[in-house]
């Protein structure tokens, strides 16, 4: 059995919320997927992973610069009202 962990950043509500999880392989049983153990998500990466039961300081370490490494961009699209060419159902 090994274990291993992953850690990313998601922006919802213009906020930054960190998740971490910890999965369990099992290497020597052919297609069996990892499988989730714990996860956290919070907006405190150091609550995230209390809540996830990571309390390892060096995992804790290459965890939060995984997940700084993993932020994800957004792409902003502006949208214009004049282009809409919706119908409305009641009309």
């Amino acid at each position: 059995m090994e274990t291993f962990y992953t850690a990313y950043t998601k922006l919802l509500d213009y906020k930054t919320y960190y998740f971490v999880k910890k999965y369990s392989a099992f290497p020597e049983l052919k297609n069996v997927s990892p499988i989730l153990e714990t996860y956290g998500m919070h907006t405190d990466f150091n609550k995230a992973c209390s809540i996830a039961g990571i309390t390892d300081p060096a995992i804790k370490e290459q965890l939060l610069k995984q997940a700084e490494e993993n932020t994800q961009r957004a792409k902003v699209v502006e949208l214009s009202n004049n282009s809409f060419a919706g119908k409305s159902i009641a009309g």
